[in-house]
């Protein structure tokens, strides 16, 4: 509205200038009246949240046209409709949720502390039942100063490129924003006004929790099992400020503790060290350097490869991203070093979109079976999206440029899944472009004991245990041996020549419920 005024204005100066021009040389006193304003829009009815109790059950009928947000929806204005000389901000009404598109999304979620972002589709009748509870949220959080609501529809023609630069697939999605980037993990919290408020407050609170000695600090690394720990001998210390830049930076990423205390330090009265549950290293670098701290301690509290163990396993799969996860022969940790400098060196920009995950192949042998490998396969690389796992056909290959990458592009674009349901009738292994083995999928049998209920196990080592059981075919007692096959004890520059036994992913467990989410694709996830 603002923007079609301003416009509206300016071309009646330019007529104005245009007319005394025209005046001077003619001696004409007549010009055109200016350009009348807006009239305004007429008032809206208010759209109010159902009972949370109602929230989810509530039926809607898909056919009928979604009922219009009114007042709690804002459209964005396009870059295009900005005048030049304009600020870039876009004023979002604070208790409104925002329309937003391909041309204002990077604009205005970079405008806030915390933004909240609907990805919904008008079919899915998930994102319909979710619309009013979301304005409601909007209204309810109005008062959190630099906090904001939006949504985007992901069906629409305008929308593509956020769509697919956040790899949205089902629907509606809830993304958090801190001030345009987005955190690793999506909200997956209650529906509901007042859930939605409470998460929004725990990103609002401090980034680096002040300790005044050492046993509140092993307190609060117990809790969350990783800190990034400065010791000063006072609160104010020069080196503070920075530390606690760098915390509100990485506050997604790790937890930052400041303990003030005089003992154990070093002339500087200053050190900064990294603690879990079972390391310590400390900073031996310049700690008034913002860079090298920065880039310290990202690269110790939330290392682009991590390896997964049945103590974390847990915590990494609730991230809720896809893994691509190597396993690795522990007496041969050459080929982790391999691996982790080919994915910093070429595939940075997937920190957030992708866990990279190494896992020791002694120790989780469950899935290796599932693929039809054992212990002398190792290193094996594979992705795992929560449901199918698609197979690297040869390890030696990721520091060939261009190969990783189309296993990469090919999980993104949907090739692997494709090539999972129709598979070609024979495979070229020969073939330098085929560079996946898909390894068929089984569904469950609604007795399994991974489904939710009470037989559902508690622990990654247990879940690897129930898909080796159910899986492992009867054996006579005669015939169990615990060596390898024959044609499986060197496959050094070949590819495996068996056929993949079918597999069931361990993160099964962890995808989408089709009682809360539409799928872009129905086979997809």
């Amino acid at each position: 509205m603002r923007n079609t005024r301003f416009r509206a204005t300016r071309l009646a100066f330019a007529v104005l200038f245009a007319v005394a021009a025209i005046a001077a040389n003619a001696q004409d006193d007549g010009a055109p009246p200016p350009a009348e304003g807006d009239a305004g829009e007429p008032p809206v009815e208010e759209v109010t949240a159902a009972p949370e109790s109602e929230q989810v059950d509530q039926p809607v009928d898909v056919d009928t046209p979604p009922a219009e947000e009114a007042a709690e929806v804002t459209e964005a204005p396009s870059a295009d409709e900005l005048p030049p000389d304009e600020p870039t901000e876009v004023d979002v009404p604070a208790g409104e949720v925002v329309v937003l598109s391909d041309d204002t999304f990077d604009a205005v979620s970079g405008q806030y502390d915390v933004m909240f972002v609907n990805f919904y589709a008008d079919w899915c009748r998930f994102s319909q039942m979710l619309k009013p509870i979301f304005a409601a949220a909007a209204r309810q959080v109005s008062g959190l100063a630099n906090v904001r609501m939006g949504s985007i529809n992901c069906e629409g023609s305008d929308t593509e490129v956020t769509r697919e630069k956040y790899h949205i697939s089902k629907y509606p999605t809830i993304k958090v924003f801190r001030r345009g980037v987005a955190l690793k993990s999506e909200y997956r919290g209650q529906r509901s006004p007042h859930a939605m408020e409470a998460y929004i407050q725990e990103l609002l609170r401090t980034a680096v929790a002040h300790v005044d000695t050492e046993e509140q600090v092993n307190d609060l690394v117990s809790q969350a099992h990783r800190a990034m720990v400065a010791h000063f001998n006072v609160d104010d210390h020069p080196a503070a400020a920075n530390f606690n830049k760098i915390g509100n930076e990485q506050r997604d990423e790790c937890h930052f503790v400041q303990w003030n205390g005089a003992e154990n330090l070093p002339e500087s009265n200053a050190r900064l060290y990294y603690k879990d549950d079972h390391n310590e290293v400390t900073y031996d670098g310049d700690i008034l350097d913002h860079d090298a701290v920065f880039a310290w301690s990202r690269e110790h509290c939330n290392p682009i490869v991590r390896e997964i163990t049945f103590e974390n396993g847990e915590e990494l799969t609730e991230e809720g991203l896809p893994f691509l996860i190597m396993f690795f022969d522990p007496a041969e940790r050459h080929h982790v070093a391999e691996f982790t400098r080919v994915i910093k060196e070429r595939f940075a920009h997937e920190r957030g979109v992708v866990n990279f995950i190494t896992a020791d192949g002694t120790k989780f042998s469950h899935p290796l079976r599932h693929l039809g490998k054992t212990k002398a396969d190792l290193p094996i690389l594979a992705f795992d999206t929560f449901k199918h796992m698609y197979l690297f056909k040869r390890f030696s290959r990721i520091s060939k440029p261009g190969k990783l990458e189309s296993f990469m592009s090919d999980y993104h674009n949907g090739k692997l899944h494709h090539n999972f349901h129709h598979p070609s009738a024979e495979q070229d292994d020969d073939n330098d472009d085929a560079e996946q083995t898909e390894a068929p999928h089984v569904e469950n049998h609604p007795d399994d004991a991974t489904n939710d209920g009470d037989n559902k196990v508690d622990t990654l080592k247990e879940k690897l245990e129930v898909a080796e059981d159910q899986k492992r075919p009867d054996v006579p007692e005669e015939l169990k041996t615990t060596d390898p096959p024959a044609h499986m004890e060197e496959h050094d520059e070949h590819d495996d020549p068996s056929k993949p036994v079918p597999v069931k992913s361990v993160l099964k467990h962890l995808k989408p419920s089709e009682n809360r989410y539409s799928f872009a694709h129905s086979d997809e996830l």
